[in-house]
């Protein structure tokens, strides 16, 4: 019983330290920074739920706020994404921020100027969603954007 309880423990705190390991995302974020009319990009995981449900958060920054700026940046971004080690395989969040990278301290600063994700956008991208304030892509769906499809 005690060896039973002594699995059961180990096991439990390794699945706990999924969750404090955080990915170094820096060359993501300056991988996505490379992209036509994008000027920078923020990029974080979270672990909703459980520690193993790891998402991706990522803000880009855009010089145009056009929905045709959103609906390139977006795909120029799906490759990256699938080739990213951290990112390549998990949910992903994208929102698309209407300013300079430089102009934020903080994400939070950031989602202030959210340009907003209308539906029509998404659908011009293959997903369907209600319009939101972000981009919210299963892995699936990042790989149909980066193959074209």
């Amino acid at each position: 019983m005690r060896t039973a309880l002594a699995i059961a423990a180990a096991f439990g705190a390794l699945a706990l330290s999924g969750c404090a390991a955080t990915p170094d995302l820096s060359g993501l974020e300056s991988h996505l920074a490379e992209i036509d009319g994008v000027n920078g990009a923020m990029a974080y995981t979270t672990h909703s739920g459980a520690p193993w449900n790891t998402q991706v958060v990522v803000l880009l920054f855009l010089d145009d706020s056009s929905g045709e700026s959103v609906v390139a940046s977006a795909q120029s971004a799906a490759p990256v994404l699938v080739d990213d080690p951290a990112a390549s395989g998990h949910e992903v969040t994208m929102y698309f921020i209407d300013g300079e990278r430089g102009d934020y301290a903080t994400r939070s600063e950031a989602f202030a100027d959210s340009i907003p994700v209308t539906s029509a956008l998404a659908e011009e991208l293959g997903v369907t969603q209600p319009g939101s304030e972000a981009l919210r892509l299963s892995a699936d769906q990042i790989s149909r954007i980066a193959d074209g499809s």
